[in-house]
């Protein structure tokens, strides 16, 4: 016992593994778009004709379920992930009104 080190480094033990895991975050920006219709909006949105943001909302995953032992996981994988336990953080933007000069 005396020959034995007390403690081992955690990078020289044979045992372990890597693991990836997965933490997403996912954010959303609403633009307003003035249009006729849904599809007006939808077109104008894709051509860029759109005001300044409005509110974003951002979902922060805080806690995994899922651990990969490769880099090499589908992106339809990550993506289509149930997400339990998350933070949203919403944000709100007010722009003023330019006034009209007479």
């Amino acid at each position: 016992m005396k020959d034995k080190p007390k403690l081992t480094l955690v990078s020289d033990n044979p045992t372990l593994r890597k693991y990836y895991v997965p933490l997403t975050r996912i954010e959303v920006e609403l633009y307003p778009v003035v249009a006729n219709n849904f599809e007006e909006a939808i077109y104008k949105a894709n051509s860029g004709k759109m005001e300044p943001v409005v509110k974003k909302i951002t979902l922060d995953e805080s806690h995994t379920n899922d651990a990969y032992l490769s880099t090499q996981v589908p992106t339809e994988t990550l993506f289509a992930r149930q997400i339990d336990h998350f933070e949203l953080d919403i944000k709100d933007f007010e722009y003023p009104i330019p006034s009209k000069r007479s």
